[in-house]
């Protein structure tokens, strides 16, 4: 045979081998995974930056009772565990809640000027504070039902019989997505009209605004979720106050020239709660996760992370029973639309889920172009798929910011 009659041959078998793959796989397509964790580095740098107010990773042995004003730890259902934690590292805090459970435990952390301060765990207790932003990181177990009510909010106490100032609520949205829902419990003379706390009748509900991601959708569980309010009071007789939600990063609703708290100006705001109530119960028993708790006066953003970080997808999972991974891909960028793809694994045999990224394990690219480690003080967007045994790609993720990297001398 000669050599163009071969290469004629190697052709026409390879195409039939690869319409024979395609026409063979059967089954449906796995679900596009998401970004679970990212290994963190070893030191956040909270202890040395002096807006941080507040911060908790839940890895110190102190109890949480030692901590917190209060903690509901619901019979032992709302504990630090070690079965989950951001970064695959260390611990976090579960809450879990039983079929039909309406609170499933809480935290609530007191600072600044505080008249509720009875347990003295109050932090930096002569300020007042009237700009906070609060962060954590949540996640949802695979499978979670539902959208439970409550997930944060920041106050301000106004007097030791729990009256309440004004209140920013991070809470569920009409659909399985969060909500920012600010609250007013002073009046036009600047007087606090409260006398308890959820002092409903005596609230004034300044507009709820809806964010964007669906949290609670079913693909979106299992991975851990950066979620930062953002609350800045009045300057008295002015209504140029503001209330921000960010999820992973990205401003996700905002509420502009809000009259927090008319020209009252006896306290800051001074207490943020991390909440597990559920209105209407929840549906099943099922349970999620908070670590990385912080308080601070700036920007508090993703957690930050090695020049050379290890990267963690979601499990496999396929409408196909009994059906496994055979294969996955990740790749980053330095932009949400993907633009410059700066690192590619290219794809990943077998049924792990976690890979390196350095020069090893992929390829830098674009702007990243022969680099061996990502650059220092940088976030970057992800995405990934996945590949069942019959050969069945998954969607690509959407690109999402999930990599943060520490600044040079922090990793």
């Amino acid at each position: 045979m000669s050599l163009d009659s071969r290469m004629k041959f190697t052709v026409l078998f390879s195409l039939a081998s690869l319409a024979f793959v395609t026409e063979c796989a059967s089954g449906s397509p796995p679900n596009a995974p998401r970004i679970d964790t990212v290994e963190l580095s070893e030191n956040q740098g909270w202890d040395r930056d002096p807006n941080v107010i507040w911060c908790d990773d839940f890895d110190v042995s102190k109890p949480l009772t030692s901590k917190y004003l209060e903690v509901g730890d619901d019979g032992g259902d709302f504990a630090v565990t070690d079965a989950e934690s951001l970064g695959h590292s260390g611990y976090s805090v579960r809450a879990r809640f039983q079929k039909g459970e309406v609170g499933a435990g809480g935290l609530k952390q007191t600072f600044g000027r505080n008249p509720m301060d009875y347990g003295g765990h109050a932090v930096r207790k002569g300020e007042d504070f009237r700009e906070v932003y609060w962060r954590h990181y949540v996640k949802h177990q695979n499978g979670w039902v539902g959208n439970p009510a409550k997930l944060s909010r920041a106050t301000c106490f106004a007097g030791s019989d729990w009256s309440q100032a004004m209140i920013a609520h991070i809470w569920g949205g009409h659909q399985r997505n969060l909500a920012i829902d600010p609250v007013r419990g002073v009046n036009s003379n600047s007087q606090v009209v409260t006398h308890r706390y959820n002092d409903f009748d005596n609230f004034k509900w300044l507009g709820l605004k809806q964010g964007k991601t669906r949290v609670f959708d079913s693909a979106e569980t299992g991975r851990w979720v950066c979620v930062e309010g953002y609350v800045r009071l009045n300057t008295p007789g002015k209504s140029d106050g503001i209330f921000r939600l960010y999820i992973d990063g990205q401003v996700e609703a905002s509420h502009e020239n809000l009259n927090w708290v008319y020209s009252y100006g006896e306290y800051g705001i001074n207490a943020v709660f991390l909440e597990n109530y559920w209105n209407s119960g929840s549906p099943v028993e099922q349970e999620r996760f908070f670590d990385d708790f912080v308080i601070s006066t700036s920007p508090i953003g993703l957690a930050k992370s090695p020049p050379n970080p290890t990267v963690w997808k979601t499990e496999f999972a396929d409408a196909d029973d009994n059906d496994i991974q055979s294969g996955w891909e990740l790749q980053l960028a330095t932009d949400t639309r993907g633009v410059d793809v700066v690192w590619s694994s290219g794809l990943i045999e077998g049924q792990g889920l976690e890979v390196r990224v350095d020069s090893s394990r992929g390829k830098f690219s674009g702007s990243h172009l022969g680099m061996k480690s990502l650059q220092p003080d940088k976030v970057y967007a992800a995405r990934v798929r996945q590949c069942d045994r019959d050969g069945n790609w998954s969607s690509w993720s959407r690109w999402n910011n999930s990599l943060r990297t520490a600044p040079a001398g922090d990793e």
